[in-house]
């Protein structure tokens, strides 16, 4: 079993360097001719220039999705703590637990991450490496840092459930299948213009 991973693990190695290989490549053939007046032999091509920065900026720069729940960067694609704590009606001493909560909870997030990232760029140079021991031992790392990310996440459910009221935790409860359920309609339907 672990042999077979291991094979399917080589096999998605082998095509992402393939992906980035070709997509270099095509990517310094396609720009000689759509950075030319003449516009014509990227059509002949099939290849389009990238559009120009529409009235509002470029588009994946600057689109941020309207709402409430985005704002700033701090927040953005995530729940807005202000409006969690206002839907929610959160007493002071509610909205100081979570606050401390949030906080502690974030910085370990933030290192968890970045160990996951750590583990998991050292995968991919053990693959490249070809070397089995670095390999098992970095899969090892990535385990290990998914699991306590993992850990991290439900205890901070379980720090929540603790501030909460049964009744302010079932109301997030369902506040929070609404925006998954609205996230999921959203991605079926595809980019907005």
């Amino acid at each position: 079993m672990k042999d077979s991973k291991l094979f399917i693990a080589g096999i998605v190695a082998f095509a992402l360097a393939l992906g980035v290989i070709l997509g270099n490549f095509c990517s310094k053939n396609s720009a000689c001719c759509c950075q030319k007046a003449d516009m014509s032999q990227c059509m002949r091509q099939g290849m389009m220039p990238p559009p120009p920065p529409g009235p509002h900026g470029d588009f994946q720069k600057d689109h941020r999705p309207p709402g409430d729940f985005h704002k700033g960067h701090k927040h953005r694609g995530h729940m807005n703590p202000e409006v969690i704590d206002s839907l929610l009606q959160v007493t002071p001493e509610q909205k100081a637990a979570l606050d401390a909560n949030r906080a502690k909870g974030d910085s370990i997030f933030k290192e968890l991450r970045k160990q996951k990232h750590d583990a998991e760029k050292a995968l991919g140079e053990a693959l490249e490496s070809g070397d089995q021991a670095a390999t098992e031992s970095a899969k090892a790392k990535v385990l290990d840092a998914d699991k306590a990310l993992l850990e991290h996440r439900i205890n901070g459910i379980q720090s929540l459930a603790k501030v909460l009221s049964k009744e302010q935790l079932e109301k997030f409860n369902q506040f929070h299948k609404d925006r998954m359920k609205e996230f999921k309609e959203r991605m079926k339907k595809g980019p907005q213009e």
